[in-house]
């Protein structure tokens, strides 16, 4: 069954009739209904506010019917490149006349735009017209995480990581999303604080600000081993820690947390004393929780 798109259910006014009917042309990416519902549109509303924006959608699913029938396209990079900057900077803006339903097309537009990126292989280095980041924008997060998890080097690097947390979290995966954003903290520590905005987990932002608050002199890449004392870490990062005094300290508190049920012992004293020399006021903090200093 198709959605849908109506703008007002309850009017039934010529001019929105065909309003309605042009949305759904265009959501479809049909390009023939959607250029006789405008022509239908203009007939019994010539002053119409919208037609202008109309008239950009109308003509952005020409063009893109006639690139998509094409199939050797795209051939380059760069062609991927300009449809990206297309859609971004004139079709959502006219999208917004569509209401929900411009949503609908633009994510639309992204997943197709996605696969074309995969198609001709479009690296990591192309932010934004890499095909984990136009799979994010579509809402297909399982393929954004596949997508990024193929890239080289990807527990490393810090747009890889920010596509699979966003990625998980989509997909309803809490634990390896939450590894996803610990690395991300280490590798991307001054854009940390703004990618917590941008996945508005309650739990995370919560766990944020009481890092904050009990380390607030410390940097994003001292979050994990927080986490990681506070029992928050999700599943444990073994692998590709990164040599930071932040990431060294998560290494620590996870295996004195280990150790220290075991009782006091000389592996726990050295342990100890060697995260008190990677930063002496996370120490006083680890400290502070210890039932057996």
């Amino acid at each position: 069954m198709q959605p849908n798109y109506q703008l007002d259910i309850f009017a039934d006014s010529l001019s929105v009739q065909r309003t309605n009917d042009l949305v759904a042309g265009l959501v479809n990416l049909d390009h023939t209904a959607s250029r006789q519902s405008l022509r239908h549109l203009v007939a019994v509303d010539p002053n119409h506010a919208g037609l202008p924006q109309f008239q950009v959608l109308c003509d952005f699913v020409d063009h893109w019917l006639e690139t998509r029938n094409d199939p050797n396209w795209p051939r380059t990079h760069s062609a991927v490149a300009a449809e990206e900057k297309l859609i971004r900077e004139n079709i959502i803006p006219a999208a917004a006349v569509m209401g929900n339903a411009g949503v609908d097309l633009v994510r639309k537009c992204w997943c197709i735009l996605a696969r074309s990126s995969e198609r001709v292989c479009v690296t990591p280095e192309h932010y934004d017209y890499f095909a984990a980041e136009l799979y994010l924008r579509g809402q297909q997060f399982h393929d954004a995480v596949r997508t990024a998890k193929k890239i080289p080097g990807a527990e490393m690097r810090a747009a890889a990581q920010r596509w699979m947390g966003l990625g998980y979290y989509g997909c309803g995966e809490p634990d390896l999303a939450r590894s996803a954003v610990l690395r991300y903290a280490w590798l991307a520590p001054r854009q940390f604080d703004a990618f917590v905005d941008e996945i508005e987990d309650k739990e995370l932002d919560r766990d944020w600000s009481d890092f904050q608050a009990d380390l607030g002199e410390l940097d994003a890449t001292w979050f994990p081993a927080w986490c990681a004392h506070e029992k928050k870490a999700g599943t444990s990062i073994l692998d590709n820690l990164p040599t930071t005094d932040g990431g060294m300290a998560y290494r620590l508190v996870t295996g004195l947390a280990m150790r220290e049920r075991g009782g006091l012992g000389r592996a726990v004293y050295e342990d100890r004393a060697r995260l008190k020399r990677l930063n002496e006021s996370f120490f006083a903090f680890y400290m502070r929780h210890r039932d057996n200093p």
